[in-house]
C-alpha cells in the first residue's frame, strides 16, 4: 500500500521558498513606499522658498531701498507703515519670524521665542520651524523624539540655499532638473 503526503524535506524547502520571494517582495515594497520624512521636508522647503520670495517682494513690509545699505531686503528690520502688518509688533528680530508665520496660518501667540530664534508648529505640513537669523530649520517628531529633516538658508536679497543630512536636498535637485525637463 502506498502512502501520499508530503515528506518533511519537501514542506521544508517550500517553506524556504516562500521566504526568500517574501524578502526580495518586502524590499521592492520598501523601495515603492514613500519616506513620509522626506515628503514633508519638500513641502517645507517649496513653501518656505515660495514665502520668502512672496514677504520680500512685497513692498510694504520691505521696500526696497539701497542695495549697500544695511536695511535693504531681509535686513530691514523697521515696522511696517501700512498694510495688515503696521504694528511694532512686527519689527526687530520678530518681523520676519511672525510675518512668515502668519503667511502659514500659524497665529503670532502661538510663536515662542527661545535664545535669539523663533519656533512654531505648522499643522499644514506638521513640522515645526525653527527660525534663527537667516535659517529655517524643519523639525518632526519621530517615535517622540525631536529629527532634524534640514534647513533654508536665505540672503537679504532673497536667495535661498537648501542643507540635509539625509540627501533631501539632493531629490530637491532632481525634482527642479526633472521639472525643467518637462517644459
Amino acid at each position: 500500500m502506498k502512502k501520499y503526503g508530503f515528506t518533511i524535506m519537501e514542506i521544508l524547502l517550500t517553506i524556504a521558498i516562500i521566504g526568500v520571494i517574501g524578502t526580495l517582495l518586502a524590499k521592492v515594497i520598501a523601495g515603492v513606499m514613500p519616506d513620509i520624512n522626506k515628503a514633508k521636508f519638500l513641502r517645507a522647503y517649496v513653501t518656505s522658498q515660495k514665502l520668502i520670495g512672496e514677504i520680500l517682494n512685497d513692498s510694504t513690509l520691505y521696500p526696497d531701498d539701497d542695495t549697500t545699505s544695511e536695511k535693504y531686503g531681509f535686513g530691514n528690520t523697521d515696522a511696517p507703515l501700512r498694510g495688515i502688518y503696521a504694528s511694532e509688533t512686527y519689527s526687530g528680530a520678530a518681523k520676519f519670524p511672525l510675518i512668515f508665520a502668519d503667511q502659514l496660518g500659524v497665529s503670532s501667540s502661538s510663536v515662542t521665542s527661545e535664545g535669539g530664534g523663533y519656533s512654531f508648529y505648522s499643522t499644514r505640513d506638521n513640522v515645526e520651524y525653527r527660525i534663527s537669523g537667516s535659517q529655517i530649520s524643519f523639525y518632526t517628531k519621530i517615535n517622540g523624539e525631536d529629527t532634524n529633516l534640514g534647513s533654508i538658508s536665505f540672503t537679504n536679497d532673497g536667495q535661498t540655499s537648501c542643507s540635509s543630512d539625509r540627501k533631501y536636498c539632493d531629490d530637491i535637485t532632481d525634482l527642479k532638473r526633472n521639472f525643467k525637463k518637462s517644459e
